[in-house]
C-alpha cells in the first residue's frame, strides 16, 4: 500500500504545510490545496458508502487512535470520539488519526467526506484515503483550520484531491476505498499537537440527480450497504446477499429477504452490533423493492426498554427502488401499546426488521440497500 509515509521517502513530496482534509474553496479546486469551510452539505448525499462515529466497533474496523470520552461535541446521545495517539507518528508528522472502514466499501461518481474535528498546534493539516482497486491514496491539504474547540467540515474529494503517485486519473464509481488518515504537524513538534475526530461521513452523490429532500444528518448511527464483505462476519442478520439477476436500477449487491422462523412471511433483519445510542431525532433513510402485493413494516428493537418501536406502510410501491425516509421519533409507535413513551436520546437499540405482511406476503419478495439509520438534528 502506497502511503505518505513512503511517498515522502520516495519523492520527498512532504504533502504542502501538513493540512487537514475538509470543505473546500473553488479557487482552489483540482490543486489539492483547500481552505477549510465549516459549512456541512445542504442535503442527505444519494448515497452513504462509509461512517463511524465511534459509539460501537465492529469486527476488523480499524480505529487509528483511541476513543475518546470527555473532550467530545456536545449533543445529546454522543459519548465518545477519536483522539490521535500521542506523537510522533513515525518521521511522518506530530500525530496521526483515523479509520480503516472494512470490508472496503465502494466510492460512488463525486465522492466527499464530512468530519468533526479538534485541532491544537496549528492550522494546516492532510487528510487522505486509499483505493484498494488503484492500489494508491489520493490526498487534499487544508489550510485555515480552526483551533481549540470542535468544528465540522466538507471535503469533495473528486473535485480537489490529487493523486499520490501523481497520476492525473480520478478514483471513480464501484472503487473500493481502505485506510482513511489525517496527518498533522512536522514530527519535531508532536509535543504541541493534539488532532481529535468525530462523525466521519463519506459520501456520494450523482451529477444531473435531483438533490434528496431531508438535511444531511448530524451523525450516522449505523450504516449497512451489503456491496462488499462476507455476511457471516460482515452483515449479521437474517437476510440473504444477491448480485445477480438484480432488477433496474440497483447497486452491486442487496440484502433479499427471507422466510421468518417455522416458515413464516419474509423479512430482513439487521443485528446493530454493538448496539447504539439514539439521537434526540432518530430517522432511517433506506431504499426497497418489493415485489408481490403485502404491506411493509419496519421496526427497531430499543433495548433500553425491551420494546420494538414500529411503523406500518400498508401500501408500500410495488415492482421498483424506492428510497423512503422514516421518522421513528416522531412516528413509530411501541409494539407493546405503551403510549407517550419517548424514543430518547442515549437508548440502545439493536435490531431493524424489515417485516412483509399480508394475504399473499408468502409469495412476496423483497429486497433492501442504502440503510442509513442517523440522527437528524444538525
Amino acid at each position: 500500500m502506497l502511503t505518505v509515509e513512503s511517498l515522502a521517502m520516495r519523492s520527498s513530496l512532504m504533502l504542502g504545510a501538513w493540512c487537514v482534509v475538509l470543505l473546500i474553496s473553488r479557487a482552489e479546486a483540482a490543486s489539492g490545496g483547500a481552505r477549510a469551510d465549516s459549512t456541512p452539505p445542504s442535503s442527505f448525499p444519494h448515497r452513504i458508502w462509509a461512517a463511524c462515529d465511534f459509539e460501537g466497533r465492529t469486527p476488523d474496523y480499524g480505529w487509528f487512535g483511541a476513543a475518546e470520552t470527555n473532550s467530545i461535541p456536545a449533543y445529546p446521545g454522543h459519548r465518545t470520539a477519536l483522539r490521535a495517539n500521542p506523537g510522533p507518528y513515525g518521521k511522518t508528522s506530530a500525530v496521526m488519526a483515523g479509520v480503516n472502514p472494512v470490508p472496503g466499501p465502494r466510492m460512488g461518481t463525486e465522492n466527499g467526506l464530512f468530519v468533526r474535528y479538534f485541532f491544537q498546534g496549528g492550522s494546516n493539516a492532510t487528510f487522505q484515503h486509499f483505493s484498494l482497486t488503484r492500489e494508491d491514496n489520493w490526498h487534499i491539504n487544508v489550510s485555515n483550520l480552526t483551533e481549540g474547540r470542535w468544528d465540522s467540515l466538507t471535503l469533495n474529494f473528486t473535485r480537489d484531491a490529487v493523486r499520490n503517485d501523481g497520476s492525473s486519473e480520478r478514483f471513480g464509481q464501484g472503487e473500493r476505498m481502505d485506510d482513511f488518515k489525517v496527518f498533522a504537524g512536522p514530527p519535531a513538534d508532536a509535543a504541541r499537537y493534539r488532532l481529535l475526530l468525530d462523525d466521519v461521513i463519506f459520501f456520494a452523490n450523482e451529477p444531473g440527480r435531483p438533490p434528496e429532500p431531508e438535511r444531511f444528518p448530524r451523525r450516522v448511527l449505523f450504516l449497512a450497504a451489503f456491496d462488499t464483505g462476507e455476511k457471516s462476519k460482515y452483515w449479521p442478520g437474517d437476510f440473504s446477499i444477491v448480485e445477480t439477476n438484480l432488477p433496474a436500477g440497483s447497486y452491486w449487491r442487496v440484502a433479499r429477504s427471507v422466510p421468518r422462523p417455522r416458515g413464516g412471511n419474509p423479512m430482513v433483519r439487521l443485528q446493530i452490533e454493538p448496539p447504539r445510542p439514539v439521537g434526540p431525532h432518530t430517522k432511517l433513510r433506506f431504499r426497497y423493492h418489493l415485489t408481490g402485493e403485502a404491506s411493509l413494516t419496519v421496526q427497531l428493537f430499543d433495548a433500553t426498554v425491551q420494546d420494538n418501536r414500529h411503523i406500518r406502510l400498508p401500501t408500500p410501491r410495488q415492482g421498483e427502488w424506492v428510497t423512503l425516509y422514516l421518522d421513528f421519533s416522531r412516528d413509530s409507535r411501541r409494539n407493546d401499546g405503551t403510549s407517550n413513551s419517548s424514543f430518547s436520546a442515549g437508548n440502545l437499540v439493536d435490531d431493524l426488521f424489515f417485516l412483509v405482511d399480508g394475504s399473499n406476503a408468502k409469495n412476496a419478495a423483497l429486497l433492501i440497500d442504502e440503510v442509513v439509520l442517523y440522527d437528524a438534528e444538525f
